[in-house]
């Protein structure tokens, strides 16, 4: 696997990790803590989506 690979692929669980930290903060009531995440993680969403298609691996959304 190509080091951009593998770099995507570990982007994409860093974010799967944080949606379910946020989640659990938000079940536990934490809202205040659960929004602080909810900032980075939309940058980083809206940075992948502005990726030109050819750069964007397929293990991303």
């Amino acid at each position: 696997m190509d080091p951009f690979n593998a770099s995507a692929l570990k982007l994409q669980k860093n974010l799967l990790t944080l949606r379910l930290m946020r989640d659990r903060l938000r079940l536990e009531g934490k809202d205040k803590e659960a929004d602080e995440l909810a900032g980075p993680i939309a940058r980083m969403e809206a940075a992948v989506q502005k990726l030109p298609e050819e750069m964007k691996p397929v293990t991303l959304q």
